[in-house]
């Protein structure tokens, strides 16, 4: 059983070495064009949450596009209205990452995985730096489905322990499940890795699939720690950016909670043809979706709401 514990982990490390290499390959292929984005936003708030969703898309991350932020918004470049809007924007461009992570289930996985193999011949014999970050980033989106079959397997090995499915079978506690999701992700700073290991124990039944939704609830939350900690000791600008960044998906969780607690089981019930990898991705993609569709009207007071909570300095 330590040894499919420790490959699960194997296979976690190799996925958070893919989705680093991915993102910041993609981040040299942009060349600074993210930035130059952010900076030409007016106050129109659905460029803004646009400019969100491609920054964390392209990233793969609404942490490093927030990272970012904090620094723009540092030095005046960007506002704390377009930083709500961005940050928004951003928390539903992450979740396109969810939706390639549940073609895992699909034939097409075995092609994503030989990705690795294209991208290293490219790394190896290009002189130019854009065609050797195209390298890495196919490699890296190569590394991430190979983890996932990694962490398969050491998870279809635990299948046959009783002591690990009891283990989640007794979870039943939603709020227990939301504190694995924050501090899973809190931890390894990547709620894509946890994304990818629930996706797995979902489809191996292992894990009920209302119980990921809980997990990935509390992962969007654990998410922010990584600008928590980014603002720490910054101006009052960047905190109330990273205050927004919590506030979001605290928001989104007190919404979503009463939903999945009292409808969760019939959601999945009801909508099982598409699989259970489709639902959780589908689920990610919702939460922030349907949050950010909710919160969008009130950007402005959500701006004026952080300057009232944390001050200027006297």
């Amino acid at each position: 059983m330590i040894l499919d514990i420790l490959r699960l982990f194997q296979g976690i490390g190799v996925f958070l070495v893919g989705m680093k290499m991915t993102s910041k390959s993609l981040s040299g292929l942009a060349g600074g064009k993210i930035e130059a984005l952010f900076k030409r936003l007016g106050n129109n708030k659905l460029a803004a949450v646009g400019v969100g969703v491609g920054s964390a898309a392209v990233l793969q991350s609404s942490s490093a596009t927030t990272v970012i932020l904090l620094g723009l918004v540092n030095s005046g470049i960007v506002s704390l209205f377009q930083a709500t809007c961005i940050i928004m924007g951003a928390n539903i461009g992450t979740t396109v990452t969810a939706i390639l992570l549940s073609f895992n289930a699909l034939p097409i996985a075995e092609l994503f995985a030989f990705l690795v193999f294209p991208g290293a011949l490219i790394m190896m014999s290009a002189k130019r730096e854009n065609l050797k970050n195209l390298g890495r980033i196919l490699s890296g989106a190569g590394l991430i489905f190979i983890a996932l079959d990694v962490i398969g397997a050491g998870a279809m090995d635990l299948k046959d322990s009783p002591g690990f499915v009891s283990f989640f079978s007794r979870i039943g506690s939603p709020f227990m499940l939301i504190l694995i999701g924050m501090a899973f992700t809190a931890f390894i700073q990547s709620s894509s890795a946890l994304t990818g290991l629930v996706l797995t124990l979902t489809e191996l039944g292992i894990m009920p699939v209302v119980s990921t939704f809980y997990i990935i609830m509390g992962s969007n939350v654990g998410s922010c720690a990584t600008a928590m900690l980014a603002s720490y000791g910054g101006t009052p600008n960047m905190k109330r950016t990273a205050l927004i960044h919590l506030a979001f998906n605290a928001i989104g969780l007190v919404i979503f909670l009463p939903f999945v607690v009292v409808f969760g089981e019939t959601v999945v019930e009801k909508l099982a043809f598409f699989g259970e990898a489709a639902l959780v991705a589908y689920f990610h993609v919702a939460f922030n979706l349907l949050t950010t569709i909710i919160l969008l009207p009130f950007v402005k007071r959500i701006a004026e709401f952080t300057t009232e909570i944390i001050k200027e300095p006297a």
